[in-house]
């Protein structure tokens, strides 16, 4: 099985030569690629072993395959940080993924194959990995209910996902100005943030104090799509209750000092 161009791959240097070097590719167990001296830095490369050495692993991105003669040809600067920090942690999530696979199958006294080929068929149709599809499952228990696969499966492959991944949170933050000028404005300012902090969002809210008549709004949701609505919601259940009171409200995404 060859890696396809375009691809980022994960790799480990076997050995160095004077116009580059070596590299199996972890992902394609029997496969080795080169990765040319020109392909290594966008800097003029003195000494290859300032870049690589023997045993480190790197991310490459595969440039061209030929199959026929075996060879894959490898590029190392034109990977940025970005790319390489994505790679290694879709390196990491498949990993996990299947140490978890392995945890159920050894539950249900089954074999890891016949559990991840099941259980892959299932989430690799909803999802781009069986990792986030796991994700899913920790997130939302009733996931592994629309799963087509043995039901006394379900309960043990719940319990492992929830223990095995902590649900993934984004956190936003806003902010409203709330400015009352009736003789009660403190209570109505105060009423302004109840209202914020009562809103009805499925997501964790929290108000705190800036400067007079600035307080920011911090989100926690299982998305960014809900956290900006959460965000929108709750801002403007605050804004809604002042300006009925005959204040001023308004919203800032980003708080700029002036």
């Amino acid at each position: 099985m060859f890696p396809k161009e375009g691809e980022f791959v994960l790799g480990t240097v076997q050995s160095l030569f004077k116009q580059g070097a070596f590299i199996t590719l972890d992902e394609y167990k029997g496969q080795r690629g080169m990765l040319h001296l020109s392909e290594i830095s966008l800097k003029w490369v003195r000494n290859i072993r300032d870049y690589v050495k023997e045993g480190q692993k790197v991310v490459l991105l595969v440039l061209r395959v030929d199959p026929s003669r075996g060879h894959i040809d490898l590029s190392l600067r034109r990977v940025n940080e970005a790319q390489k920090k994505q790679k290694l942690q879709d390196v990491k999530q498949e990993q996990r993924s299947r140490k978890i696979v392995e945890m159920i199958s050894a539950e249900l006294k089954l074999k890891p194959e016949e559990v991840s080929e099941k259980v892959s068929a299932e989430l690799l149709g909803e999802y781009p990995s069986l990792y986030k599809g796991f994700e899913a499952i920790s997130l939302d228990k009733s996931v592994a209910d629309k799963l087509k696969v043995p039901d006394k499966w379900k309960p043990k492959l719940v319990e492992i996902v929830c223990k095995s991944i902590k649900p993934p949170f984004v956190e936003i933050t806003g902010f409203v100005e709330l400015t009352s000028f009736e003789p009660n404005g403190v209570d109505v300012v105060k009423e302004s943030l109840s209202r914020i902090l009562a809103a009805k969002v499925d997501s964790e809210l929290a108000v705190n104090y800036i400067s007079a008549p600035i307080y920011r709004v911090h989100v926690r949701a299982k998305d960014y799509k809900s956290a900006e609505r959460a965000l929108k919601e709750a801002s403007e259940a605050g804004i809604a209750y002042i300006r009925e009171n005959r204040g001023v409200g308004e919203f800032h995404r980003e708080w700029k000092k002036q």
